[in-house]
């Protein structure tokens, strides 16, 4: 038989057939006894009692088994029945509507209360009740009932009294066996500690004590059949409070056992001169509080679910008050920084500020700023950052996929994309290269890496680069990139506004204002500055005979000897034409003389090659001058050191000549 009458659920089906025919087995065997023992509280007629629990096994066999449990059920009533009859039709008949009820009632439960979880909520507890506690039990009663009137084991005249307590039996069954059987089933979602296993202990003990005090011959109250039978509705809402809905159905069950029996031996607030008026009293009772016991447990339950949930979400919502709060610190951190590199002057300076924020920003992982070298042939380390930085400090353009792809390139463990070869040597877990891109121009690539060594202590632990991080990775590596091109394209201005193109010394404008303020300087600190104007000799003599372009060549050889000649400190800058002025601050006469006379022999050991052959030697002819000796100001001093230079050259060239000092200087 196909489940074409329930809805789809999840059914707990034994995959092999003998393992589905011992539930079977087992079913059959516990419905019959169950059967048995309902009919030995039968009092109207042999076939029908006020105590019914097979309606409940069969309700909740369908609804936790599925249809497939059919035929067990069929099997059990049939025999229950057949055996207490002695009858084979009527005893088939009544099985059939015993099947149908539960399997009617079972659908109706699965399509509007939500199946086996009809617990879970009071609308749904409600709608059990209804649906399977009412309707579903009006058909076996019927088919039942109708069965023995027709069969002659029942007169029609008892049609009511037989049909009442017919359905009031399976109703009982259904409210109160069902409940208990699939609570059961279903796993609990209480956490049991030692004190709540106390207090459900002295619960049990006490309701027993109290129910047997209501409705037993034990007690006075009992016996004397006192109304007292709502005495027993607040150990019904504890358990519904504290222990939630499988414990209020258990102890349905037990209070209504202990009232069972005081019923039957005639005590308790629903004692009645016949037995089955005791009992259809007493199941109607007890079924308005197993009802209303369950409804209120559902309800504590949707209470503290929505609580969890509501615990749930703010603990959420917190956390994304936090991940918000820290991604707006972080933010103001990357604006920090981008306001930092804007000031930058220098470009070692703009490293070290990333170096930084590149640690703030990113805590949990280490990285690495790369810059395409100026050959542009490979990637070179500019800064590293974190516990564990790249080792590899250089590598080729295509050993990063990031640069081959023009785009960011994420790997994290357990993911598909490639490892970049540049970090084969020690493999992260996670990595990300970003090429940092400006004006059109690829400057390098941002790196970041999570777990590349068993020092960081992860343990297993699963490692990524998140979509926040990226995200932050990808706003960091447009900050630097902006900023890199434009503190170059300042050092580049910068670089050309005092910068000689020829020779790279500095012009002479730079000359002018470095050398007042080297004086001013020195006039503080009183020491004193040494200017060394030159020349080469027979310059254009030498453009007639090489041309202008080994004229050139000249130059720049010469710029390049004078930056090797002079201090740290020292100043060198192109005059203009072939004249060329060193500034050297803190110096005496005696050491400018011997650094310009070292000059002078030197750059005629200099062999320039030009169209595969070598230049002929040059001479040097030098004036020098100093502060204060020779002049108060810079341009004194500079003028001294021009009058010497020209009289180097009256004198013959290749020579060194000192200013003249300011008291032996022909007046004007």
């Amino acid at each position: 038989m196909q489940n074409v009458l329930m809805p789809k659920q999840e059914k707990y089906v034994p995959k092999s057939f003998i393992g589905k025919l011992v539930v079977l087995s087992l079913l059959t065997i516990i419905y019959f006894y169950a059967g048995k023992l309902g009919l030995s509280l039968a009092f109207v007629n042999p076939s029908a009692t006020a105590v019914w629990p097979p309606a409940g096994i069969a309700l909740a066999a369908f609804l936790i088994l599925g249809d497939y449990a059919w035929p067990a059920i069929l099997l059990g009533a049939f025999l229950v029945n057949f055996t207490t009859s002695g009858s084979a039709w009527p005893s088939l008949a009544i099985a059939m509507g015993n099947t149908t009820e539960g399997l009617v009632g079972a659908y109706l439960v699965n399509r509007y209360a939500n199946g086996s979880r009809a617990f879970s909520r009071g609308q749904d507890v409600l709608k059990f009740a209804i649906l399977a506690g009412l309707i579903g039990t009006a058909i076996s009663a019927t088919v039942g009932v109708t069965s023995l009137i027709w069969s002659g084991l029942a007169p029609q005249s008892d049609f009511m009294i037989v049909w009442s307590t017919w359905w009031l039996g399976d109703i009982t069954g259904i409210l109160i066996v069902a409940p208990l059987l699939i609570l059961w089933a279903t796993r609990s979602k209480l956490i049991w500690t030692p004190a709540r296993v106390a207090e459900a202990g002295f619960m049990l003990l006490s309701s027993v004590l109290v129910a047997m005090a209501v409705f037993g011959n034990s007690a006075l109250v009992g016996a004397k059949n006192y109304p007292l039978e709502f005495l027993i509705v607040p150990w019904i809402i504890w358990a519904a409070f504290r222990f939630g809905q499988r414990a209020t159905a258990s102890l349905t069950v037990i209070i209504s056992a202990v009232a069972i029996e005081g019923a039957l031996r005639g005590v308790g607030p629903f004692a009645r001169a016949l037995p089955n008026e005791s009992l259809l009293l007493l199941q109607g009772f007890m079924d308005t509080i197993a009802i209303t016991g369950l409804i209120l447990a559902a309800l504590v339950s949707e209470r503290r679910e929505i609580e969890s949930a509501l615990r749930e979400s703010n603990s959420r919502l917190r956390l994304s008050v936090d991940e918000l709060q820290q991604h707006n610190n972080k933010m103001i951190l990357l604006n920090e920084m981008g306001d930092l590199l804007q000031s930058c002057s220098m470009i070692e300076e703009a490293y070290t500020i990333i170096g930084q924020f590149g640690e703030r920003l990113f805590l949990e992982e280490s990285g690495a700023l790369y810059m395409i070298n100026n050959s542009q042939n490979s990637v070179e380390t500019a800064v590293v950052w974190g516990k564990h930085p790249p080792e590899q400090d250089t590598f080729a353009l295509d050993q990063c996929w990031a640069l081959r792809r023009g785009r960011f390139h994420l790997l994290n463990e357990g993911g598909l994309e490639l490892l970049c070869p540049h970090l084969k040597t020690h493999p992260p877990l996670a990595a990300l290269c970003i090429p940092m891109m400006a004006q059109g121009e690829t400057m390098g690539i941002l790196h970041l890496q999570s777990g590349s060594a068993p020092a960081d202590g992860l343990n297993g632990e699963h490692v990524v680069i998140s979509e926040t991080q990226l995200q932050l990775a990808k706003a960091m590596a447009d900050t630097i990139a902006l900023a890199l091109a434009n503190l170059k394209l300042r050092m580049s201005l910068l670089h050309q506004s005092i910068r000689d193109p020829l020779t790279d010394l500095f012009n002479r404008r730079y000359l002018e204002e470095t050398l007042e303020r080297e004086v001013r300087r020195a006039a503080r600190l009183e020491r004193s500055v040494a200017v060394i104007m030159l020349d080469i000799d027979h310059f254009k003599r030498f453009n007639d005979t090489f041309g202008h372009e080994a004229g050139d060549i000249l130059l720049r050889e010469l710029g390049v000897f004078l930056k090797q000649e002079i201090r740290g400190g020292d100043f060198a800058c192109r005059y203009g034409g072939e004249e060329f002025v060193l500034i050297l601050p803190e110096i005496s006469p005696e050491h400018v003389l011997n650094s310009a006379e070292r000059m002078r022999e030197r750059i005629k050991e200099i062999n320039i090659q030009y169209s595969g052959g070598v230049l002929e030697n040059i001479t040097l002819s030098m004036g020098v001058a100093l502060f204060p000796i020779h002049g108060t100001t810079g341009k004194a001093v500079l003028h001294a050191a021009d009058e010497a230079l020209y009289e180097a050259k009256h004198q013959g060239r290749d020579r060194v000549v000192i200013a003249l000092d300011t008291a032996e200087a022909p007046s004007t």
